[in-house]
Order: C-alpha cells, then structure tokens, then sequence
C-alpha cells in the first residue's frame, strides 16, 4: 500500500464531526497528522475539549498535532447549535474511558501557524479537510496565501448551492456562522473542493444502523458513537421525522479516501455576506466542459450507498 496521505482537519467539532474524525482515524489511506479546531456547532473550548475526547477514545499510535483556533468569526457574532449538537456538541454524552490525555498529546494555540506548518511541511501531499466555519482557513489565507496553496487539496463540507438551507431557507450553518471566511477561501485561488448540502443530505445514518454495529461487532468505537449521536438522531425525529442524522462531515472524509464517490464541476462561487435575509447563501456558476484550476470544484452527485457502506465498515 502506498504510504499514508498527510491530513489536517479543521473542526467544530460536534457529532457529525466526531464521526468524521472517528471515520479518518479508522481510514488506512490516511494519516490524521494535524487536528485545528473553530467555533461554530459549539465554542471553540468546546469543541477542542472534544477533539482530545476523540483522540483518547481511538487512541491512535502518533497521537495528531493539535491546535486551537478562532473563538469567533472574522465579522459577524457568532451563532451555535447547541438544538443539533447539545451545549457541549456531544450531546451531554459521557465517553468511557477517556478520561487520561496521552503524555505526548498536547494543545497549541495557534491553528493558523498549524495549517501553514502543515503546508510547509508536506506540500501537495497535504489534504485539508474543513468540516467546520472556515475562519481559520481565511486567516491562512491572509497570513501566507502562497504558502497556504501548497497544499494538494482543500476541501470545504458548506453550501447550499441548488437545495434549501439548513440554517434558515437558503444558507447552509458553516458557511452562514462566518460567511466572509467562506467567500475569502473560496475565491483565493486555492485547489479547493466544495461539499453541499446538495449531497450530504442525501447520505442518511439511521440510528439502528450504528446500532447493529455495535451489536454486531462488538467495537467500542462503535458503541461510543451510538452514544454520542444519540440526541443528534432525536432532534431528527423531531424536525423531520426519521430516526437518523446526516453524514455531512464523514462525506468529507470519504472524498479523500475515494475521490469516485463524487460528481463534481468547476464554478465560480460567491457567498452573500450582507443580507439579513440571504447570509451565507452561496450563489455558483457552473463551467461546464472546462477544467478551470481557479474556480473550486462543487459536488452535485453522490454514490449514497456505495459511501454508506464504506462509512459503517469502518466505524469498528
């Protein structure tokens, strides 16, 4: 097998991001090296603390370099989730046997200097996965810009380019919390690639899936992610009447393990920043039949099925 893919995740870290992470971990094509957290589903505190959580649970043998990031956006006040995620992002959830912090796994506190180190470091073997607000990546983009575009690829889970929102009608929540950083990333050059509610909506986890899992094999992953997904399923059922949550972070993940899981087209993307009614909402132009390297790539197809295996194979 080829070595590992080098890979830095920015996160705000609440369920589905734990599932992410969790799926990353689990991934032998990769190599989580870097872990930089952002407020968004909860305050940054929050989702650092859930990170380490994460890390002792799965226990990896090079423990990743993390560090913490921007406590709010470049602009805006910053908006949670605490209905989806709980006011801790886990739901209140207590994981066993994560209570000691590995001796050699420590916290910075400077994800910008972490990404760019990270670029500096691996260049285009590098993948960055963003599962969260994209404020740290435009504090990159402001630090070192060039350096920043060492990476190999970027790739963004936000946006609602042809569906409703998630967070109000036509804004999806990551990039509706710090839409500026999002229309920075975005329109910096960067080889970057964009993952919609277009298609994570349509990659569904029932509840009794990850439960059979668990009961089937027995795995202690699997079971801490039963318990840590539990009132995200619950507010599922009370919003929109299935059991279940969406694999919008995981989906993240998976395109760099799997890049064929995907459809994708260059465009050209803007995302509203002004507009009380319209923040966050993403307005793309499509190329069609060109291979523009300025312009990101967005998802507007996915092989659900094909991914929902793959994801439940590894959550062991």
């Amino acid at each position: 097998m080829p070595h590992p893919l080098p890979l830095l995740i920015d996160t705000d870290c609440g369920v589905d991001d734990a599932l992410a992470l969790a799926f990353a971990f689990r991934s032998p094509e990769l190599s989580v090296e870097f872990i930089t957290t952002v407020a968004g589903n909860v305050g940054v505190s929050h989702c650092t603390r859930n990170v380490l959580r994460i890390v002792r649970l799965l226990q990896p043998a090079t423990p990743p370099v993390i560090a913490r990031g921007a406590k709010r956006p470049l602009k805006k006040k910053l908006l949670t989730a605490p209905e989806v995620h709980g006011v801790d992002g886990f739901g209140g959830t207590t994981i066993r046997g994560t209570r000691f912090l590995p001796a050699s796994l420590r916290v910075g506190r400077n994800a910008v200097k972490t990404i760019l180190d990270a670029c500096r470091q691996h260049g285009s073997r590098l993948t960055i996965v963003a599962v969260g607000p994209l404020t740290n990546l435009a504090l990159a983009v402001k630090s070192n810009r060039r350096l920043l575009a060492r990476a190999g690829r970027i790739i963004t889970m936000g946006g609602a380019m042809r569906v409703p929102g998630n967070t109000g009608p036509v804004a999806e929540f990551n990039y509706f919390v710090d839409p500026e950083a999002a229309d920075i990333v975005l329109n910096a050059g960067l080889p970057v690639t964009v993952i919609p509610l277009d298609v994570t909506e349509q990659c569904v986890l029932l509840a009794q899936d990850l439960r059979d899992v668990a009961v089937r094999t027995g795995s202690r992953l699997a079971r801490a992610m039963v318990a840590v997904t539990r009132s995200y399923m619950k507010y599922h059922v009370r919003t929109e009447g299935f059991d279940g949550g969406y694999l919008h972070d995981p989906l993240a993940v998976a395109a760099v393990v799997d890049p064929g899981l995907l459809t994708t087209l260059p465009a050209q993307i803007r995302v509203e920043c002004e507009s009380p009614l319209t923040r966050g909402m993403t307005v793309a132009t499509f190329s069609y039949g060109t291979r523009s390297s300025v312009f990101p790539r967005v998802a507007i197809g996915v092989d659900q099925a094909r991914f929902k295996r793959f994801f439940l194979e590894r959550i062991v």
